[in-house]
């Protein structure tokens, strides 16, 4: 065939094929669970003939025996009426085989590596002669007849759907979205026109009284009258365009959105592939498969799917030997499940095996030169966890044709990470684990919430966005050098969107109320200061480009409905870097601040105010007492009283600030007395911060403490 003609009928025979060849290996598997019914049989032989009919028309050899060795197999499995697990296996290594060298066609061909022994695996391409009669009574079976459990002939199929190219369909998805923003962009002009007739009747009033009504103005107010005519008119006409444009971005993301069962019911071949390589014994479990989503999302998902599941099955369920001697069901299970989450999913990948060993990690880690021992033994389970998704990272003691060479999680947290989604793991020695996966529904249009930041207006994913916050002074603070803010009952890390994008700018005004946005995806927490929040608008996010891919925290661009272009920022990159501290802080011990006054009353409100926010609090009735405290070095701050029994305050900054150990400690005074010489007394004395007892209520004590602790602002 012309190679010209053969590159422009590829794509067509790839997507065939690639359906056939999926019907090929979910039929085998069907039978290998469902026993002898003749349907799946039936099902595989049709799928395997026309297969291997498209291939000798393109002349593509190697495909066609492979095909019609996969066929014989199956009439030799149907005579019997049972199938080996070395046919399904034999069969499954087929599939994947021919998949391969569909990626590698690409020009229209399409060898397949280690044909022959595939071939010999598969029994030769040679049937029984009984098997070899069930083959031919198909392969003669009338064009367009329905065979038995056939749901209907090819030519029934193709007068209900039809195939449609993805470059098409996203160019035309795509041009659908900007003409919504036209159409946004009309309305705004329809109502400045008639804000515009306001005015000019607001003048002519105006005139009016002054000088009469000469037939000037007249003629000018019928003018007015005709330009709020006009805008009147548009905004109808706006009005009926943006429901027509409603209607056709809902069938044209409807046509987008496939159900998850496309990108999960593949993984049955997977799971199969790896636990008969393993000798293991593992069954898949999927729900949610009804599911509706984005095709591009899916599409994307495959290869972090895939690892997920091998590795489920390489490392996380045992063998039938271990766990039986360890009470559970020979048989492992592995389950994939699809959540509904608002305007986001869920996609759970489990397993119920062995769980994860944090020493074992941790101890790789080490090896592996990627922390140091004395950080990796400080680390939370969670942060332990992260650990398996760095470059490189494996716990595997032996390379295996499945896992081993530290390739595979680094890829799925990259993946998930450019689809603006987050991973979180969860494990419980001895009963599995689990990882969750939180992703967004659709990649196309979108609602942001647009900011400023630094002076500049950026978009953020409003699934993203919990909450807008506005917080006051007291409801900041810092815990082991991450600054927090104070959300109803819990702490989340805080930082300014500014720093976290690099950007000048973004250091608060001591004692002003902050806006942020509350961040919230997979579970995960951020709030994140901003200049001012500007509103809510339907966007379309267009790619930047490969210059551009490299820019993690950057989504893409977007296009006002006033014509600005917006940097649309990657709303999971932005919860990475808001929260690096944090999740590390887990293992840390709390910031521990000595509180020294010989007032229960104000001590105890210190102490309280600064619990709330997270702080280890030590109090101390005098001077002497805090001074025992402070001399083991491992006080972060100290807030004392300026009068006290003993030791004043004034005297313990004098020798704090004395002792090269403890000189660093910042020092805040408290007092009752607020003339500027003893503010000065105590600036001599070599304090930090002075206070005066009634901002303590207030918030001033908060305030101080976070600023003189390390951390963001």
């Amino acid at each position: 065939m012309d190679a010209d003609v053969l590159r422009q009928i590829w794509p067509i025979f790839s997507a065939e094929a690639r359906e056939h060849l999926e019907a090929i290996g979910a039929g085998v598997l069907e039978i290998e669970r469902g026993g002898a019914s003749p349907a799946p049989f039936e099902s595989i032989q049709r799928a395997a003939h026309s297969l291997k009919g498209s291939a000798a028309s393109l002349g593509l050899g190697d495909l066609e025996k492979l095909a019609h060795a996969c066929e014989d197999a199956v009439a030799v499995a149907r005579a019997a009426g049972r199938i080996e697990a070395a046919a399904v296996e034999a069969v499954l290594r087929a599939v994947s085989a021919a998949e391969g060298a569909l990626d590698r066609g690409g020009a229209g061909e399409a060898h397949v590596e280690g044909l022959p022994a595939l071939l010999a695996a598969l029994g030769g391409g040679k049937a029984s002669p009984a098997a070899a009669g069930a083959s031919a009574a198909d392969r003669t079976a009338e064009p367009g007849k329905k065979g038995p459990g056939s749901a209907g002939s090819t030519g029934d199929r193709a007068d209900r759907a039809v195939r449609v190219s993805a470059e098409t369909l996203d160019s035309l998805a795509s041009h659908v979205e900007m003409l919504a923003l036209g159409e946004a962009r009309t309305e705004r002009r329809a109502r400045e026109l008639l804000a515009l007739s306001g005015r000019i009747h607001e003048q002519l009033a105006a005139v009016s009284r002054e000088a009469g009504a000469p037939g000037a103005l007249a003629r000018l107010a019928q003018l007015g009258r005709e330009l709020a005519r006009i805008g009147q008119d548009a905004l109808r006409d706006s009005a009926r365009q943006e429901l027509d444009a409603a209607s056709i971005r809902k069938d044209l993301r409807d046509l987008r959105m496939v159900p998850a069962a496309v990108a999960l019911e593949p993984l049955r071949r997977t799971v199969r592939e790896a636990a008969g390589r393993l000798h293991k014994e593992v069954e898949l479990h999927i729900s949610g498969g009804d599911i509706r989503l984005d095709r591009r999302v899916l599409q994307r998902l495959e290869s972090p799917l895939v690892h997920l599941v091998r590795n489920a099955v390489d490392h996380g369920v045992e063998p039938p030997e271990a766990r039986r001697a360890a009470g559970k069901p020979a048989a492992g299970r592995v389950e994939v499940r699809v959540e509904s989450r608002g305007r986001r999913i869920g996609l759970v990948v489990s397993d119920d095996g062995v769980g994860l060993s944090a020493e074992r990690i941790r101890a790789a880690a080490v090896a592996k030169g990627i922390l140091p021992a004395e950080e990796a033994a400080r680390l939370a389970e969670q942060e332990t966890y992260r650990l398996l998704f760095a470059p490189g990272f494996s716990t595997a003691s032996e390379i295996t044709a499945i896992s081993g060479r530290g390739v595979g999680l680094d890829v799925v947290q990259d993946a998930i990470a450019r689809l603006q989604g987050t991973v979180q793991v969860s494990s419980v020695p001895g009963r599995g684990t689990s990882f969750d996966l939180d992703l967004p529904l659709t990649l196309a249009a979108t609602t942001g919430i647009l900011c400023r930041v630094a002076g500049e207006v950026a978009a953020v994913p409003a699934d993203a966005v919990e909450r807008v916050l506005r917080l006051g002074p007291a409801d900041l603070g810092t815990v082991a050098g991450q600054a927090m803010a104070r959300v109803a009952s819990s702490q989340v890390p805080f930082a300014s969107l500014a720093q976290v994008l690099g950007m000048p700018g973004g250091r608060p005004v001591a004692g002003e109320p902050r806006t942020a946005l509350l961040l919230s995806l997979g579970g995960q927490r951020a709030a994140l200061a901003v200049d001012d929040v500007l509103g809510e608008q339907e966007m379309v996010v267009s790619s930047l480009g490969r210059r551009a891919a490299g820019v993690a925290v950057l989504a893409g661009a977007s296009v006002l409905d006033d014509g600005r272009v917006v940097a649309v920022l990657n709303a999971a990159e932005l919860l990475r870097r808001g929260r690096p501290a944090a999740e590390g802080a887990q293992a840390l011990p709390r910031a521990r601040i000595v509180v020294a006054d010989d007032s229960l009353t104000t001590r105890s409100a210190m102490k309280a105010v600064l619990e709330i926010a997270g702080f280890a609090v030590l109090p101390a009735a005098d001077g002497e007492e805090a001074w025992e405290l402070l001399a083991d070095g491992r006080t972060q701050l100290l807030v004392a009283d300026v009068q006290m029994p003993r030791l004043d305050g004034l005297a313990l900054t004098l020798r704090l600030k004395a002792d090269p150990r403890l000189r660093r400690i910042p020092v805040v005074l408290v007092t009752s007395l607020d003339a500027p010489e003893d503010r000065m007394a105590g600036l001599r004395a070599g304090a930090d911060g002075y206070l005066v007892k009634r901002e303590v209520e207030g918030g001033r004590l908060l305030e101080l403490v976070r600023q003189l602790l390390p951390g963001p602002a």
